[in-house]
């Protein structure tokens, strides 16, 4: 045999081989996907909601059945290389009997509250509350204090905190009707004691039905309160009031945030800068062809747009999902779900302090890949940068499964910083559910959701 020819063919081989054994390794070594596990306890993980840690990472906190008998309230931290800090799946915040259900939770500084609705009394829903410092520790009494345990339903909390270790929680209470429900608010202080009346107080006592609150510190030691106010079968405002830290109302009455006729709901509600707020809602036109407005308050509770609020969408078809963000120059920037075409796109729109349109009419489109787009949710991740993450059925043509979650960074102008249509987060199997973003800081920000994928539900997450 010819020794420089077996050699050659004894150097191809091995040079085919090394090849092959890193390859195989890379293989190995490379994760098949972005996501980060969350919890992937049995059963199912559903509905995160999450907080800023402080420290890069975050708190997610979600519904857990993995009893398979009731719901629970677990949680878990996540570091800021997404790296979990307490118990493998979660930490229990509450495993009372029976259900606990649509939990919201705020963070101040070294610990974060939760509140969430309560089936332990068979008989009716009430609302309780827990505490979680960083290192996962329980900070009040088993399974939670009651912030409401009156014998009529209690539903749809918010929550905010109050700037003192404590937070300020309001719900829809029936104990007046179960027909006309009522706005009732508790304070929380940071040891878990409640300091206003047992079961809450009154937000304001009307004969319609009051429901959806919205919760905003106005940043000098009050907040507002926004909500769904319900008259009758075809007229729906929305309505807004100003309160002390003590309760006391800074206004002379609620104010009414659009005079206009017809049916209005779906707020949203962010500050404006100045110590107001900018409201966005939806006008519900025989459900066909829906419209999107937006007013700006003032502190003293005056309106500085037209009076009706300022027509942000009027296009034909549906606009709804709307999700908003303060634009960092005193006005906002808001995204939806739009059906003026035969699939729903997600289209987008600016508006000034002023209240005028900074882009055309009717918004501008922010993703019109085939097939449905849905849930958009928009942070501001740093100066003139705008995340939005959504769910996207562009595969589907449908909506019976929800396949990816998919998102796309925008200037101050509009003009994506990426592919046009988005960039995939998720296109795992199983179905996905609306995705949750927070912001922690240096431009960096997460992005939660869950999952069928493995079994009835799971909580993921990924960094950016």
């Amino acid at each position: 045999m010819d020794s420089q020819n077996a050699f050659h063919r004894l150097s191809q081989w091995l040079s085919v081989t090394l090849l092959l054994l890193f390859a195989g390794f890379g293989t190995l070594c490379r994760p098949s996907s972005a996501e980060i596990p969350v919890s992937t306890a049995k059963d199912g993980q559903f509905l995160p909601w999450v907080v800023d840690d402080g420290e890069g990472g975050v708190i997610v906190m979600w519904e857990d059945y993995r009893t398979g008998k009731d719901w629970d309230v677990y949680a878990q931290r996540m570091d800021s290389s997404g790296t979990p800090r307490w118990e493998e799946n979660g930490t229990a915040i509450c495993t009372a009997d029976r259900n606990q259900r649509r939990l919201r939770m705020i963070r101040h500084e070294q610990h974060a509250i939760v509140v969430w609705n309560d089936r332990r009394d068979r008989s009716n829903w009430d609302i309780y509350a827990q505490a979680v410092n960083l290192e996962g520790d329980v900070l009040w009494q088993t399974d939670g204090i009651p912030i409401c345990v009156n014998s009529a339903d209690q539903s749809t909390q918010a929550i905010l905190g109050d700037g003192e270790g404590g937070a300020i929680c309001v719900w829809e209470d029936e104990r007046r009707s179960s027909e006309f429900q009522d706005l009732y608010i508790q304070r929380i202080n940071t040891k878990g004691e409640t300091l206003w009346e047992p079961n809450g107080i009154p937000v304001f006592p009307s004969e319609s039905l009051q429901s959806d609150p919205i919760l905003l510190a106005d940043g000098t030691g009050g907040f507002y309160i926004v909500w769904w106010d319900v008259i009758g079968y075809d007229a729906w405002h929305i309505m807004a009031y100003r309160l002390s830290l003590d309760a006391e109302p800074l206004w002379d009455a609620p104010r009414l945030i659009s005079p206009a006729e017809g049916m209005q709901g779906e707020p949203r509600v962010i500050a404006d800068g100045a110590g107001g707020f900018i409201v966005l809602w939806q006008i519900y036109e025989n459900f066909i062809n829906d419209q999107l407005y937006a007013q700006r308050i003032a502190p003293d509770g005056r309106k500085l747009w037209t009076d009706t609020g300022v027509p942000i969408c009027t296009a034909s078809g549906i606009q709804k999902h709307a999700s908003v963000v303060n634009d960092g120059k005193g006005g906002f920037i808001v995204v939806w779900r739009d059906e003026r075409d035969v699939y729903s796109d997600l289209y987008m729109q600016r508006i000034r302090a002023d209240g005028t349109l900074v882009w055309e009419k009717d918004g501008i489109p922010f993703c019109t890949a085939g097939g449905h787009q849905d849930k958009p949710f928009v942070v501001r991740t740093a100066e003139n940068r705008f995340s939005v993450v959504w769910l996207d059925y562009r595969e589907d043509f449908g909506e019976e499964s929800s396949d990816a979650i998919y998102r796309q960074q925008i200037d101050l102008e509009g003009k994506p910083l990426s592919d046009r249509n988005g960039i995939a987060i998720s296109t795992s199997e199983g179905k996905h559910y609306p995705p949750f973003v927070v912001t922690v800081g240096a431009g960096k920000w997460f992005v939660v959701w869950s999952n069928t994928q493995k079994d009835n539900g799971d909580i993921y997450l990924e960094r950016f």
